[in-house]
C-alpha cells in the first residue's frame, strides 16, 4: 500500500517569473528485491504562459532530444527501464532558456538485514 501511494504523487518544478511548470507522475520508483532496473510508464506534463514550443531534454541515455511540434502539446509519456535517478529539463525551443526541470527518483528495495554472529566460530565461549 505504501508503494502505491508514493508511486501516484507529484514532483512540481517551476519557475514562477518565466510562468512555467513542468509536472512528473509518478515521481519515485522503488526496485524490486530480484530486480536493481526500475520499469514503469513516466509521464511529463507542462504548462506554459509563453505560449511557445518547448522541448525536454534529460540524462536519461535512452532518451534523445524532445520537441514538440506546437505550443498545444502540453504532455509526453515515456516507458523507462532505470537504475538510477532520471532528471528532466524544459527549455524553450526557439532561445533554449531553460524553464523548469523535475527528477525521477529511483529507490532500490532495502535488503534484508543479516544477523551478525557476535563470536567467531571458533570461540570455546
Amino acid at each position: 500500500m505504501l508503494t502505491l501511494s508514493l508511486m501516484s504523487g507529484f514532483v512540481v518544478a517551476a519557475e514562477e517569473d518565466l510562468g512555467a511548470v513542468l509536472t512528473i507522475s509518478p515521481e519515485f520508483c522503488i526496485t524490486s528485491a530480484d530486480k536493481d532496473a526500475c520499469e514503469l510508464t513516466l509521464e511529463l506534463k507542462w504548462e506554459n504562459k509563453l505560449l511557445r514550443p518547448i522541448c525536454i531534454l534529460s540524462d536519461y541515455k535512452e532518451m534523445a532530444k524532445w520537441c514538440a511540434e506546437s505550443a498545444d502539446t502540453h504532455s509526453l509519456t515515456l516507458e523507462i527501464s532505470a537504475t538510477d535517478d532520471i532528471q528532466f529539463v524544459m527549455i524553450d525551443k526557439e532561445t533554449h532558456q531553460t524553464l523548469a526541470g523535475v527528477k525521477l527518483k529511483v529507490i532500490p528495495a532495502a535488503e534484508p538485514k543479516v544477523r551478525r554472529r557476535y563470536r567467531n566460530p571458533w570461540s570455546l565461549f
